[in-house]
């Protein structure tokens, strides 16, 4: 029964074992304290520091090549995650269905979410709300960046690479210190030249990354006892071109001469340029039979970038915006030894958020310009305010040898606020006009608004023993997102929170040997008023759905045939289909229309979800050989995706593709440098790396990026 269970479907939590005959444990944190991966009731996905570097996993958006539950996108400078089809398009006020941490510390900016992965320790990926230890924002699931902890003993790496368009990188990480103070400080830099070329100004801009410069520190100081303090920092300095080109099959409101899967004609460029970084204080201290812990952290963002809507050579429409979000979080929490019957965990979190866009411009000329009645800028500036509280706790009493009752609750209450002003300029009077009745001139008092929304997440589940090395769970959960105000179309009322309820089961093996582990799980989703950002003329809106229904399967597999040879698995199978949604924003495809791409309201009932593959895949193998006193270690990852529907309305679709990444590393000791050669997309496949209808201008698709070759040299010491 168990082997046929086992060879069903998804990826919860495959743990990659080390090229040697004793492989180094993994410990997870899914539950906010250590344990294994086997023993925790939530299906999940872990990689490992090392892994991420073998599969060529540099960043956050290459993550949903090796975790089959995960669809990563991009829209324009936001990076928007989708964990089992549960996401959104996320921008200043509308916050990541799926959220990401750092050490313990959420990330609320959606611009941040795009985070280089070196030097870190492993990647944690939650499926499902984690609304009762996570909290806010996690209705989708938790993505998880675990940093390396820092040694005592002196040590460090540095690599250096390079490949084709003109990509370099540099690495350099350095530990050492003490027993009783012992910190780590790691940098990078990278850059690469376009993929395309803008045959409007002849520059190969498109992809192009100016630069991407990365810092990372941890200090651990225990100064007597049971005391210990954790200090760390990081900064991600990131400039880029995100040129977004008509879809194939779509015509561009800019009539581009070229319309190449890189190649474009735009007279505007399209680029951002991010800064984003903070730093945290965390003390543990130990209490008798409990152990507490305190969190502090703040992080800043700013972020500037503008793009060219129209995707062709006339001044038509473009916009510019600047970006800031600061962010302050408190957390204190208390945890029962682990060695304890009833094992709790009980906190209160606090987290205050600023973010404004100071301010957002768009640009109109030619017949776009007249089209409006010849408006030619509009001007935003609006700033929203979140304070968040929240208290929880979660307890697991074991019921006999071999059965456990886990149940937490958290109740959170959120209050937001929202100033905003602005206007449109025109070339025939009145020179100035109001964006609508509800927003006064740039010249007048901002208005003011404000929400309180509050309500309580919670987690029941019950996990067995089947045997010495199965596990199976059942559990139900519920996930909330508050209510709020999209910053690009404050004018609208507030959107209510949405709610989701998981029903779901799983099964968990690890054999005797730990050379074949599998993780089985199976969920439904009961989504209710689900929010829904839709681009329109007036900017990204956020509305509420009334239901959706998504069920789905997943399936990973584990295996390790003998000492030097690694093989994993991983499918997820998804429905996700809105149950009702009579008023969604929907657009008028007609190439022949007088204006394109008319916004109109629809009936999308029965519609697939956005961004939500119905299957998805991945097969990863390494193989180390043997060399005399070296070893030459070959990896490679293949990655399949089904396709999927960029709208509600389910007419923009990106088709079915495959990528496969391949590396050789020659390893010669610790004496020795390293030496590794590595392909990413070796069959150049086409793919988006994002994909959305802009209204009235176009079907615009950021190309992934084509296939590349490159090689790196690196030194342990």
């Amino acid at each position: 029964m168990i082997p046929i269970v086992l060879f069903l479907a998804e990826a919860t939590s495959v743990v990659q074992a080390a090229h040697d005959s004793e492989p180094e444990p993994i410990v997870v944190t899914a539950q906010r304290r250590p344990e294994s991966p086997e023993d925790v009731p939530i299906a999940l996905s872990v990689l490992p520091g090392s892994e991420l570097r073998r599969l060529q996993i540099s960043g956050t958006p290459d993550l949903d090549k090796v975790v089959p539950s995960l669809h990563m996108t991009r829209t324009g400078a936001f990076t928007q995650p989708f964990l089992r089809g549960v996401g959104k398009r996320s921008t200043l006020g509308v916050e990541n269905s799926v959220a990401t941490y750092v050490d313990g510390v959420y990330l609320a900016s959606s611009i941040g979410a795009l985070l280089d992965l070196r030097a870190i320790e492993r990647v944690e990926v939650l499926n499902g709300p984690q609304g009762t230890l996570f909290g806010r924002n996690t209705t989708g699931g938790v993505i998880q960046l675990i940093t390396r902890d820092p040694s005592p003993d002196f040590s460090g790496e540095v690599e250096f690479e390079a490949g084709s368009y003109g990509h370099a990188r540099g690495d350099l990480y350095v530990t050492g210190g003490s027993d009783r103070l012992a910190g780590n400080v790691a940098v990078s830099a990278s850059r690469n030249d376009g993929f395309g070329t803008n045959h409007f100004n002849g520059r190969k801009s498109q992809g192009e990354v100016d630069h991407n410069l990365v810092g990372r520190s941890k200090w651990v100081w225990r100064p007597a006892g049971d005391l210990k303090l954790t200090f760390a920092g990081d900064y991600q300095d990131t400039e880029h071109d995100f040129t977004q080109l008509p879809a194939k099959g779509f015509r561009a409101a800019g009539n581009p001469s070229v319309t190449g899967f890189r190649d474009g004609d735009q007279d505007a460029p399209s680029r951002s340029h991010f800064k984003y970084g903070g730093g945290s204080v965390r003390v543990d201290v130990g209490l008798g039979s409990l152990s507490a812990m305190s969190l502090s952290s703040a992080r800043h963002m700013r972020a500037h970038y503008n793009f060219d809507l129209d995707a062709g050579p006339a001044s038509l429409i473009s916009a510019d915006a600047t970006a800031r979000q600061t962010q302050f979080s408190q957390e204190i929490q208390l945890q029962s030894s682990p060695s304890a019957r009833l094992r709790c965990t009980a906190g209160l979190y606090y987290i205050d958020i600023e973010e404004r866009y100071a301010p957002t411009l768009f640009q109109y000329g030619g017949s776009y310009s007249a089209q409006l009645g010849g408006r030619v800028l509009q001007t935003l500036a609006d700033e929203g305010d979140v304070s968040s509280y929240a208290a929880y706790g979660q307890a697991t009493l074991p019921l006999g040898k071999s059965t456990r009752l886990t149940a937490g609750l958290r109740y959170t209450v959120e209050h937001r606020k929202v100033r905003a002003q602005g206007e449109r300029e025109f070339s025939s009077p009145p020179f100035v006009r109001p964006i609508s009745p509800l927003i006064p001139l740039l010249s007048q008092d901002p208005i003011r608004k404000s929400v309180k929304f509050s309500a309580p997440t919670w987690r029941l589940s019950a996990d067995h023993d089947l045997s010495g090395n199965v596990l199976g769970y059942l559990s139900v959960s519920r996930g909330v997102q508050s209510g709020g105000w999209n910053l690009q179309t404050p004018q609208f009322p507030a959107f209510e929170p949405e709610t989701l309820d998981d029903f779901e089961g799983g099964l968990k093996y690890l054999s005797v040997s730990g050379r074949l582990s599998a993780d089985f799980s199976a969920f439904y989703y009961d989504y209710a008023d689900l929010q829904a950002s839709a681009i329109t003329p007036d900017g990204s809106r956020t509305t509420n759905a009334t239901s959706a229904r998504i069920y789905g399967l997943g399936l990973n597999i584990g295996a390790r045939p003998d000492d030097r040879t690694n093989l994993t698995f991983g499918v997820h199978w998804l429905r996700a289909r809105y149950e009702e949604f009579l008023n969604a924003t929907c657009t008028n495809y007609s190439q022949d229309a007088a204006s394109l791409y008319l916004p109109v309201q629809c009936d999308v009932s029965g519609n697939s979800l956005p961004l939500a593959p119905k299957l998805k895949a991945n097969l990863a193998a390494s193989h180390e050989v043997r060399l005399g006193s070296g070893a030459l270690l070959l990896s490679g990852n293949a990655a399949y995706n089904s396709g999927y529907f960029s709208e509600p309305d389910n007419i923009v679709r990106q088709k079915a593709f495959a990528t496969i990444d391949v590396s050789a590393e020659w390893n010669g000791g610790r004496q020795w440098p390293s030496l590794r050669l590595w392909v990413s997309n070796l069959t150049n496949t086409h793919y988006y790396d994002g994909l959305v209808t802009f209204p009235t201008t176009g079907v615009l698709q950021r190309p992934a990026a084509p296939r590349r070759i490159g090689a790196s040299l690196g030194y342990s010491f």
